[in-house]
């Protein structure tokens, strides 16, 4: 994926960001070893984010690889989480939520919301927002061919089992685009 500017992705950011009341979010693909930052918002303080790497590992690194999103307080020290959400520190709090359709190629992270911590309601919202970013960051993948209907029924039946309330709001969508 190209540092370009991708209106859509920061959109998305955007929207998570003023959702959640957070201070600042960004989108991070995951790029090999290493994750590619392509929206953030905001990018009013003069420094030009996307584009940048990060390697895999704190929260986004956990949520990157188990596929299920996070919240959390952030312990002082902790170094993993560093610059977690485009922060220019360590954050007081932090949210992560996995993008991607069959696999996790990309992590939409939220720092230091107005209340001090992130809710349930915001951790809901974010991973909505964060399927919808994986649909878009997959657009941008080598071309390859749309999951077959059996694959997705099937990928939506095991998100029934697993998680009712997230299969019921990605159900809704699926049928309004129908």
């Amino acid at each position: 994926m190209s540092a370009t500017t991708r209106p859509t992705l920061h959109a998305i950011v955007r929207a998570a960001v003023d959702a959640t009341g957070a201070a600042r979010g960004w989108l991070l693909h995951v790029a090999g070893a290493e994750f590619t930052v392509v929206a953030a918002h905001p990018h009013d303080d003069g420094v030009d984010l996307v584009g940048t790497q990060r390697p895999i590992q704190g929260t986004a690194g956990f949520v990157a690889s188990s596929g299920q999103p996070a919240a959390m307080q952030v312990r002082p020290g902790d170094n993993d989480n560093t610059g977690a959400g485009g922060s220019p520190g360590l954050p007081a709090a932090l949210l992560a939520a996995p993008c991607g359709v069959e696999e996790v190629i990309g992590v939409l992270e939220l720092v230091d919301p107005d209340g001090g911590s992130f809710t349930f309601d915001d951790v809901e919202t974010v991973s909505l927002l964060a399927d919808v970013a994986g649909v878009a960051l997959d657009e941008n993948e080598p071309a390859s061919a749309p999951p077959t209907p059996a694959a997705l029924a099937d990928a939506l039946s095991r998100l029934e089992r697993a998680d009712s309330v997230r299969y019921a709001a990605i159900a809704r969508a699926v049928q309004a685009l129908l």
